[in-house]
């Protein structure tokens, strides 16, 4: 049977995270948040799950109807949302590893889309896929695009639709697909991350309970010389990012990547002054 290797967030080095990734894939860290934080985040996001309904609202084609779900609650933008998730994208932890893993490929890397998920009961299993695959243009010899996270803001477990995850399947031929056998679900309770790359499988799980609810929030990095699938800039207005930490402000796109996404052939931080 396949396994994740699990770490406990206060004591994890960005090193150990890196070597799990490199072997399997992905990495199971407990305690990757801290209790208050935990709290903020599914406080702060609370006030948005339920005024805005399941499914998607404006769908780019059917196909993404049925990748998303038609009972989870999905919306992007959190910087805008919670405070919480400021602190969040700060933590050391997660951009340690997006620089032992991206930084050898790029000059800086970009958060990619940040997204609350909450799989209610009645939802089906969503097929497996990469997430690297939103890029399907790259040629196959190409280097790591993505590290993400998928952070457990209630308790996950196999009957409330727990992560799926293909350990090693970073590895395999792109037109592999996983045996039964090969799957496992990423079981893990609140206040832990499903780190993994953008080159391995997984997909969100079946919620076969009858009145539970799995809230997980989902966030990575991408190299920065890529268009990322969240646009940063119409989901987190310029007013808000204004006042936030000049790394956040780098990450949601107004550091140019050398002579990609300049303003005037210049940074564009400058129009946070």
């Amino acid at each position: 049977m396949p396994s994740l290797e699990r770490l406990v967030g206060p004591t994890t080095t960005a090193e150990e995270v890196n070597a799990a990734l490199d072997r399997d894939g992905a990495v199971i860290v407990e305690q990757a948040i801290d209790a208050e934080i935990l709290a903020g985040l599914n406080a702060d996001l609370d006030q948005f799950v339920d005024d805005l309904g399941v499914g998607l609202r404006n769908p780019v084609n059917d196909r993404m109807v049925a990748f998303y779900g038609s009972s989870t609650v999905r919306f992007d933008g959190l910087p805008a949302k919670s405070a919480s998730f400021l602190d969040l994208m700060q933590l050391p932890l997660m951009q340690d590893v997006a620089d032992l893993v991206l930084k050898p490929h790029c000059e800086d890397y970009l958060l990619n889309t940040a997204q609350l998920i909450e799989i209610r009961p009645g939802e089906t299993a969503q097929w497996l896929h990469r997430d690297e695959e939103a890029w399907p243009h790259m040629p196959p010899e190409r280097p790591q695009l993505e590290v993400e996270a998928m952070f457990a803001l209630t308790d996950f477990t196999t009957a409330n639709g727990a992560t799926q995850v293909v350990p090693g399947s970073h590895r395999w031929e792109p037109d592999r697909e996983a045996a039964p056998h090969e799957i496992l679900q990423a079981e893990m309770p609140a206040g832990s991350a499903l780190v993994y790359l953008g080159s391995t499988l997984h997909g969100g799980g079946a919620n076969t309970t009858e009145s539970t609810r799995r809230r997980g929030m989902f966030f990575g990095y991408v190299v920065g010389w890529l268009r990322t699938e969240e646009n940063m800039f119409l989901t987190v207005p310029i007013e808000a990012v204004k006042t936030m930490p000049t790394r956040v402000q780098e990450l949601l796109g107004y550091k140019p990547h050398g002579p990609i996404g300049v303003v005037d052939v210049g940074t564009p931080m400058v129009l946070l002054t």
